[in-house]
């Protein structure tokens, strides 16, 4: 159980052509505002424009390379979401795609799912009645 979740953006959320991956939107969607952020070593112009073009919805929290001095796989961007979404790291869930990005939220003390091996169309997010965020393969 989590109670957010971070999600990396190009190559987890949008492919390099800024379409969405399979099963984004979907998962997205069902997450309160309050619950998800993204983060990404992206700078913070060329984030909102990949999420624009591939019309995911903008996040509460968007931590980009903008906002940290050390970036993946540095634990910093991560445990700045947290810290914005007021949770404790080791509550929060990761999903990334890049090798650094995994270092970096193993770093923060987060789980991690690794897109390139369960990917997102593959996974479900459900809201128990405690409010806590379950994952579901």
């Amino acid at each position: 159980m989590y109670d957010a979740v971070l999600f990396d953006l190009f190559g987890t959320l949008v492919s390099d052509r800024g379409e969405p991956a399979e099963g984004a939107a979907g998962l997205l969607d069902k997450l309160p505002s309050t619950r998800w952020a993204i983060v990404t070593s992206c700078p913070e112009q060329l984030a909102l424009a990949l999420i624009t073009r591939s019309r995911l919805p903008r996040p509460g929290v968007l931590v980009s390379s903008d906002d940290v001095r050390r970036g993946k796989p540095a634990p910093d961007c991560y445990l700045l979401a947290a810290r914005r979404l007021n949770f404790e790291a080791e509550h929060c869930l990761v999903i990334e795609d890049s090798s650094h990005g995994i270092a970096a939220a193993q770093a923060a003390g987060m789980d991690v799912i690794n897109v390139r091996e369960t990917p997102l169309g593959n996974l479900a997010l459900d809201i128990a009645a405690d409010g806590r965020l379950r994952l579901r393969r």
